[in-house]
């Protein structure tokens, strides 16, 4: 016998007890498996959109395509979204658990996991002259813009956690160092040798939090105080002939937005909205927000950071940002070319590939993430400019 019977009010016997949950196990687990497709096509036709499982018939299957047809269902499913979001949403409120892109620091601040990777990561100065290297890459820049007579200056914008390590580790000392990937002073010093201008703005963060925070706890990116930092540093290193006589006013607002690591952690919405003041700049002649010139002789290539209380759909405001408290500060409106998400290398691209990418131009000014000398280290691309 495979199972315990029972007997029968006319004696006879009844199927095996541990066969029927045998099979409605198995029933349940089909079901399951049919369930999950079934309700994703439900869905996508309710919408209205293309349903995503007949993707695999777009083309000739390959190891390749099928892989990306898999991770594409995964990403894509709506129920499986919904169980992550619960199961992370519980992590978070009872363990205080991130996920791959964020950690939970003290008192609810979060953190871009890739950026705490790249400071404890490895050293990344060797072969400074290796294809994709950032030394080379930049040095390179900066020689293709000096032949049209148009200087550089870098600005290379720390994360969160090497100005702000005391909410990741309670018991850091406050008087620092600011913690920073090994080979960070290495490259400032190869860059000095190269005669390339590089404003590190970790040490002025560090000393004006005392103030108070210098970035956004929920968020990637710096608070408006600590873009003010930045913006009078940028500015003072802007040489007097290239400022302007232009007048600008400031027009206070208070923004309140979840901030974007909450959002990676897909929990849903934020149990606390944070709240800012922004100073968003405006143009004395015309009453109105101040507005890039694609004429101007200053050109700010940047990526979120430049665009944070500048884009709306950042969530964060609008006419407050790097851009327009530069102008404020040379009495000049400036150009912008800045991307969420860019890189070090999509904003240079975007300049490349103007008809005259520095006519009337006298400096470049490039923001990029200190995180990506090592998360792109062997992406960096150098690039010809066009006169």
């Amino acid at each position: 016998m495979t199972g315990d019977t029972r007997q029968t009010a006319d004696g006879g016997r009844s199927a095996p007890v541990s066969g029927v949950w045998h099979i409605l196990l198995v029933g349940v687990f089909l079901a399951s498996i049919v369930a999950l497709p079934v309700s994703q096509v439900a869905i996508e036709c309710a919408r209205g959109e293309a349903v995503r499982e007949l993707r695999v018939f777009a083309r000739f299957p390959t190891a390749e395509s099928l892989a990306e047809y898999e991770r594409g269902l995964e990403r894509d499913s709506y129920v499986g979204a919904a169980v992550r979001r619960a199961v992370q949403r519980r992590l978070f409120g009872a363990l205080h658990a991130g996920n791959e892109k964020c950690v939970v620091g003290r008192d609810g601040a979060l953190f871009y996991r890739p950026s705490i990777d790249s400071v404890v990561a490895p050293g990344f100065m060797a072969g400074p002259q290796a294809e994709g290297h950032p030394v080379r890459a930049i040095t390179a820049f900066r020689d293709a813009l000096s032949t049209q007579g148009v200087e550089l200056l870098l600005v290379a914008v720390p994360g969160k956690e090497s100005v702000h390590p005391e909410w990741l580790a309670p018991g850091y000392p406050a008087e620092g160092p600011p913690p920073a990937n090994v080979d960070l002073p290495a490259f400032m010093q190869a860059l000095g040798e190269h005669g390339v201008r590089c404003i590190d703005p970790t040490g002025a963060l560090w000393a004006a939090k005392a103030h108070g925070p210098m970035y956004l706890r929920r968020d990637t990116h710096w608070s408006p105080a600590g873009l003010n930092v930045v913006a009078d540093l940028v500015a003072q290193a802007v040489p007097p002939e290239l400022r302007g006589e232009s007048r600008f006013d400031i027009e206070r607002l208070t923004i309140g937005h979840g901030g974007d690591l909450h959002d990676m952690l897909d929990i849903g919405r934020p149990p606390v909205v944070e709240t800012v003041r922004i100073d968003r700049v405006i143009d004395e002649s015309t009453g109105e927000p101040v507005e890039p010139d694609a004429r101007s002789p200053v050109v700010l290539l940047g990526d979120s950071f430049t665009n944070i209380y500048s884009v709306p759909d950042l969530g964060w405001g609008d006419h407050a940002g790097l851009a327009e408290q530069l102008a404020l500060r040379i009495g000049r409106r400036i150009d912008v070319i800045a991307l969420n998400d860019g890189g070090v290398n999509t904003s240079r691209a975007s300049l490349c590939r103007r008809p005259h990418p520095l006519e009337g131009k006298r400096l470049v000014i490039w923001q990029f993430a200190a995180r990506d000398l090592v998360l792109a280290n062997g992406n960096w691309k150098t690039m010809r400019i066009r006169r």
